[in-house]
């Protein structure tokens, strides 16, 4: 209980914070059932918050794994950095700003890209670029998995995926109700 009031007074002061409380338990369970199958050596995350879906992530890859997560509240910055796990990177930055940079170092080699940032509130060309710069760098069979309160990056995640691999959850028991969706190249 004391996470989510946490995360409560950090979202009141940060409108770049998508999220008013933290992914419950039966979000990351969905989440993780998306990573079955998957090889975890490389993975990003954008938007961490204060880590509920990375420290989900650490628990299932392996030792010589990456994950690299991509926050811009100095808050959640201290909170992540507390997690003191080797394989966790932890960047400070927009995802705008980290997908063009990972793309241009040609990390085309991540298997899971995972989002939890508001891209309701997003420009139409920050969307794009995201999910462009995300499509590029995943591996073939690669994943990029968004869960938000919207649907509203589904039709995008449709032009670069083949339709047919993208999927969508509706977790009911989020409060608020949360879309899962999940894309694979």
């Amino acid at each position: 209980m004391q996470e989510q009031l946490n995360f409560f007074k950090v979202a009141l002061l940060d409108r770049q914070i998508g999220a008013m409380t933290r992914s419950s338990k039966y979000v990351v369970k969905a989440v993780m059932r998306n990573l079955n199958g998957l090889s975890l050596r490389r993975v990003i995350e954008y938007g961490p918050g204060d880590g509920v879906i990375t420290k989900a992530i650490l628990n299932r890859m392996p030792k010589d794994g990456q994950l690299i997560v991509v926050e811009t509240n100095l808050k959640f910055l201290n909170i992540l950095r507390d997690i003191g796990d080797p394989r966790l990177k932890i960047i400070k930055g927009t995802a705008q700003e980290i997908s063009r940079e990972l793309k241009s170092r040609n990390h085309a080699s991540v298997s899971l890209v995972i989002s939890s940032i508001p891209f309701s509130i997003l420009s139409r060309a920050d969307r794009e670029h995201i999910v462009s710069n995300t499509f590029d760098m995943l591996a073939d069979s690669g994943k990029f998995i968004v869960f938000q309160y919207s649907p509203v990056l589904l039709s995008l995640l449709k032009k670069y995926f083949d339709t047919d691999a993208v999927n969508t959850q509706f977790e009911l028991r989020n409060i608020p109700p949360m879309f899962i969706m999940s894309a694979q190249k």
